[in-house]
């Protein structure tokens, strides 16, 4: 099969994909106009989510995948439908952006295809983890014992976007991992969907929201050859569904708000380690800002999170993590680490944060972004700490990991500057024609 045909594919296998979420998103959007962009953000999510879900089912009860996904995929839209909402208020479209922008964002996502798809995926993390499993497991049709022992794969990983990687390859056939990197311009293009689409349901202005996104779209540190088939696109898209979903829960905005919490909550631990930590931050939060909710919006995605966790444990490591030890901490390991991400940063990266800080600092304090900021901070606080357990020592992990794992937070980090600058201070939900 040429590349091109092989690209069809996975595209014809994408569409469907989103085609099932959008199907199941009836259940955690309601079915007002102004959630219209974030819909088809959701319905990519929702689809990847259920295709995930249906590789190991179908393994596990002896169900040709393909069919599995197809079942898995009836019983989630009906069910979507059964559970689906109701509007609260009628409202329009999440308004438009200029030409100029609209160009600019589409362009974005086109470069970044082309740095997708110029070659196959080759990041070593993709060659050494996630590629690796998400071969084994389409070409054994199941997850071989013998990867809980290579210790180089980290099988402490959760098998999310592996398991994505095999469904993928189980609807169209064959593995093919050049054409399969079309999967990362198809999350970035949900990406930019969710966050502008929110970002105008909330109150920002077109403008705001466009450049928020167009920022986002060419931002070359996340949306990169190198970052292509690891895992830190998935997770920046999850990050953005947990981090809306948060601040509309927080602020009752509509009543799907805690199912979308619950399910981003879910994918994020899905995707990394760090999934499970953020939806413990997320808790945290509601717990604080919560008021009389707090409970009913801590509880769900926590556990959701923990569940996967939990099922992810026949498949874990047994081995005794290498690269870390707990007795190795100290706050002069902290300072090392904290030192080693200044000297990492280049004059560049120090702009472009004074930058974000002027942006920040000039907007009007709404709670909707004030939330979403903490969210980003402390995953930087995490990704800066964790060093001082490394067993090479922090200056390793700083250097090796720092730049990738916080661009995962650009997304996130966009939505929270932007919804700074909503038509109202409260940033609640608006009616986009009049904004």
């Amino acid at each position: 099969m040429t590349l091109v045909l092989s690209l069809l594919a996975v595209a014809a296998a994408l569409l469907v994909v989103s085609a099932v979420g959008v199907g199941t998103s009836v259940s955690f959007l309601p079915p007002e106009r102004a959630f219209f962009l974030e819909r088809l953000g959701w319905g990519d999510a929702l689809g990847c989510a259920v295709l995930i879900a249906a590789v190991p089912i179908a393994l596990g009860t002896g169900l040709a995948p393909r069919w599995g996904f197809v079942v898995l995929s009836a019983v989630a839209v009906l069910l979507g439908r059964r559970l689906r909402l109701t509007s609260r208020r009628r409202s329009a479209l999440p308004g438009s952006v200029s030409i100029a922008l609209l160009g600019v964002i589409a362009l974005g996502v086109a470069v970044y295809a082309l740095r997708a798809l110029t070659e196959p995926m080759w990041a070593n993390d993709f060659v050494a983890i996630w590629g690796l499993k998400g071969k084994t497991i389409y070409g054994a049709a199941g997850y071989p014992g013998r990867l809980t022992s290579l210790g180089f794969s980290h099988p402490e990983y959760p098998l999310g976007l592996p398991l994505l990687y095999a469904g993928l390859s189980f609807l169209t056939g064959r593995w093919d991992d050049h054409a399969m990197a079309l999967l990362f311009p198809f999350l970035q293009a949900a990406t930019l969907l969710v966050l502008f689409g929110w970002l105008r349901r909330r109150g920002a202005s077109p403008t705001a929201a466009g450049l928020a996104t167009a920022t986002v779209a060419w931002f070359e540190p996340l949306y990169s050859a190198f970052l292509t088939g690891m895992a830190e696109v998935p997770l920046a898209f999850g990050l953005v569904l947990f981090g809306t979903s948060l601040a509309d829960a927080l602020d009752d905005t509509d009543a799907g708000a805690i199912r979308r919490l619950t399910a981003a909550a879910a994918l994020i631990a899905a995707i990394k380690n760090e999934g499970l930590f953020f939806s413990v931050v997320g808790a945290m939060l509601a717990l604080v800002f919560g008021k009389q909710r707090r409970w009913k919006i801590a509880i769900p995605p926590l556990a959701a999170a923990l569940l996967v966790r939990a099922l992810h444990w026949p498949w874990r490591s047994r081995i005794p993590l290498a690269d870390f030890e707990g007795g190795l901490f100290s706050t002069s390991r902290v300072w090392d680490s904290l030192a080693a991400a200044g000297q990492l940063l280049g004059a560049s990266a120090w702009i472009g944060l004074a930058l974000v800080a002027v942006l920040i600092l000039a907007g009007r304090s709404v709670a909707a972004g004030n939330r979403l900021l903490l969210l980003a901070g402390a995953g930087v606080a995490a990704y800066l700490v964790i060093p001082a357990f490394a067993v090479r020592g922090p200056s390793w992990l700083i250097e090796t990991t720092l730049l990738r794992t916080t661009a995962a937070l650009a997304p996130l980090t966009a939505a929270a500057v932007a919804a700074r600058y909503a038509a109202s201070p409260s940033a609640g939900p608006v009616d986009p024609a009049d904004a």
